[in-house]
């Protein structure tokens, strides 16, 4: 059946190469064209009843829609997965696959897919990203709270989908109180990320966040992010800044600082910041991996000598 190939070929063209037998069986063909063509090597099962074409490129993005064809109907991909399809910059692609089904549909284990069995499947809202079916942007940074021990995490996933854009605080605030009601497990720490952030200039970066973490677990004050300022003129952001203090903290660890511009210009800025009266404190990713604590020590010394602590 030539015309199988065909229109399985496009079909796998616009799902990474994937399709399954029940896309086989609607097109007009059975099992036994199915293992015709697995034998010749045209096509590779990747899991029971879920095939790739051969010779399509192996990626994360197919393998994981892979995972999600295993549960058939409105399974999409969920948690730490979604979060990866979302927010590719805080997110490494994920060994194990996370699938969200309907209650009372989880489907048989399968190695390396994790199903999740949903009481709340109306709320998923979900979507397509990269080719992939997926819950939302807010049900995916509250899927997140349930997955993680510690805020940071949910955190990168909130800053994340704020700096790109991809959600509004009306639908986060919603997407809690939808689920509060339900007693979902991750309900607390998805309040506490989004009260924590309210109001409040997005994090930029993973550096931040865990340099945040370093001084929250040291008991000091919380940090504002990206401060704005204005220095000779021009407006800037400080990275992570005291402003009751005036105490900047500049992360060196990112791009923006290594190219010649900012080579050039940086020490300009911070020499214009102390002249306007700010403390300005540097911290490399080396030196905060190597000694958290005298950053620690440090930051603490500038907020005692600006507050008349000794």
């Amino acid at each position: 059946m030539e015309d199988l190939d065909v229109q399985i070929g496009a079909l796998a063209q616009r799902q990474h190469g994937r399709f399954t037998l029940e896309d086989v069986r609607a097109i007009g063909g059975d099992i036994d064209d199915v293992k015709l063509r697995v034998r010749s090597g045209r096509w590779v099962a990747e899991h029971r009843g879920v095939y790739r074409v051969g010779g399509v490129p192996l990626t994360w993005e197919g393998r994981a829609l892979a995972g999600c064809l295993t549960a058939g109907g409105e399974a999409m991909l969920s948690h730490l997965t979604a979060a990866c399809l979302w927010f590719p910059a805080a997110f490494g692609p994920t060994g194990m696959v996370d699938v969200l089904v309907p209650r009372h549909l989880r489907p048989r284990r399968r190695s390396g897919i994790r199903y999740h069995e949903s009481k709340v499947f109306e709320l998923a809202s979900p979507t397509v990203r990269r080719g992939v079916p997926v819950t939302g942007v807010a049900r995916t940074i509250f899927d997140v709270c349930a997955s993680v021990r510690d805020d940071t995490v949910a955190l990168g996933a909130l800053d994340e989908a704020r700096r790109l854009g991809l959600v509004s605080w009306d639908e986060l605030w919603t997407c809690y109180l939808l689920h509060r009601r339900r007693g979902r497990n991750g309900t607390r720490r998805f309040r506490r990320i989004l009260e924590r952030r309210w109001g409040k200039t997005v994090s930029h970066g993973r550096f931040a966040r865990l340099f945040e973490r370093l001084l929250d677990d040291a008991g000091l004050p919380e940090l504002t992010h990206e401060h704005p300022v204005v220095v000779a003129g021009q407006p800037y952001r400080i990275d992570l800044c005291f402003p009751l203090w005036m105490i900047a903290i500049e992360l060196d660890g990112g791009e923006g600082h290594r190219h010649e511009k900012a080579f050039e210009h940086d020490p300009i800025r911070n020499n214009q910041l102390v002249v306007e009266g700010w403390i300005v404190l540097h911290f490399t990713w080396q030196r905060f991996l190597e000694d958290p604590a005298g950053v620690v020590a440090e930051v603490l010394a500038a907020i005692k000598l600006r507050s008349g602590v000794r």
